[in-house]
């Protein structure tokens, strides 16, 4: 199907939790129905499961939709399907505008390759009880190539634009409406989408770089855009 064109969605109907809140995940995913699938399911083990959680898979014409099918979960879940490769602004944009027209009061911003521990979602929104955005800077760090791994519990990431993990954000409704904004704005799709919420987007509202949400783990592995470089200087050349 196409974007905005809703497929394979989960039994449970979303609502709106008993702490009040109406929590939105965004989770792109391009090429990789393994790392979807381990995505949606670390949602569902959450201390407290988001209500609705958005894939947007882009890039490739078929969908992968069935490699979460069959989860009985504690959300709605909507798979939103673009053939076409787009801007990376629009990886994020796409299920950002549904969940906003699904009502979601708080949003979190889910990479499909990281890690996020049992308390992230119970965590993030107990930061947004005083700010409009939080991202967490410290974090652990898991490098993975055939073969190797090497797991690094604590590190002070800061290569993201936003000072912190970027698959860590998670921000409030009017913090969501202006990004989306900002998303349209000339040139963004020049820039990486945290780059666009950093330049354009967090310096309006009141944003929280944390040191205490210790609730991710960034992964760095070949396939990734950004950090697949930092594998050698970690765990040696690769084997030929």
């Amino acid at each position: 199907m196409r974007a905005g064109e809703p497929s394979a969605p989960a039994a449970a109907p979303g609502g709106t939790a008993p702490d009040g809140a109406r929590v939105g995940v965004l989770l792109p995913t391009y090429n990789r129905p393994d790392l979807a699938r381990a995505c949606v399911l670390q949602l569902a083990a959450q201390s407290r499961p988001p209500d609705l959680v958005c894939v947007h898979q882009n890039g490739h014409p078929q969908p992968y939709a069935w490699a979460v099918t069959d989860l009985q979960l504690p959300f709605r879940l909507v798979w939103l399907h673009t053939p076409e490769r787009l801007p990376e602004h629009a990886w994020y944009g796409v299920p950002l505008r549904w969940l906003l027209a699904q009502g979601c009061s708080h949003f979190f911003w889910v990479d499909h390759d990281d890690l996020y521990l049992r308390g992230h979602v119970e965590a993030g929104l107990a930061e947004l009880a005083g700010h409009d955005c939080s991202v967490a800077r410290r974090v652990g760090l898991l490098y993975t190539r055939p073969g190797q791994w090497h797991h690094e519990p604590v590190t002070d990431f800061t290569s993201h634009a936003p000072g912190g993990m970027s698959g860590s954000l998670c921000f409030t409704r009017p913090f969501a409406q202006q990004l989306l904004a900002d998303f349209g704005l000339p040139g963004a799709d020049l820039l990486h989408a945290d780059e666009v919420l950093a330049r354009h987007t967090m310096p309006r509202f009141r944003c929280l770089v944390s040191l205490e949400r210790r609730t991710c783990i960034y992964h760095a592995h070949p396939g990734s855009s950004t950090s697949a470089g930092w594998l050698d200087g970690v765990l040696g050349p690769a084997a030929r």
